[in-house]
């Protein structure tokens, strides 16, 4: 049976990571290094194919100053975050979100692939 994903119905930005309140009254903490390193854009997103360039890119959002992003909506169904520095070109969709709260792979185990699904 399919997980059935509560709705995000607050997002608080904080020092160093995002508290996240969903209607069913469960509570999770995310990391702007962790949401950093899960960007799904086609820059970021292919550095997590292999070992060695996904420790580099996490090496890279570990050494950013840690800020609290901009937060614009993308219609109903994901999140943008805009940071002083870096990339701020990925769409985090709801779900991907929801998988990063609870330390779950957001791509699934899946190797990026550009072009045509």
């Amino acid at each position: 049976m399919a997980e059935i994903m509560p709705t995000l119905i607050r997002i608080e930005r904080r020092q160093s990571d995002f508290h996240l309140t969903y209607d069913n009254q469960q509570e999770y903490t995310i990391t702007y290094h962790d949401l950093r390193h899960a960007c799904p854009c086609a820059n970021c997103a292919p550095l997590r194919n292999e070992d060695e360039t996904s420790l580099t890119l996490r090496s890279q959002v570990e050494s950013y100053k840690e800020h609290k992003p901009s937060v614009n909506p993308v219609g109903n169904y994901a999140l943008n975050f805009i940071w002083q520095n870096g990339c701020s070109n990925g769409i985090f969709r709801f779900e991907r979100i929801w998988d990063l709260a609870n330390r779950r792979d957001p791509d699934n185990g899946k190797q990026y692939v550009h072009g045509a699904w």
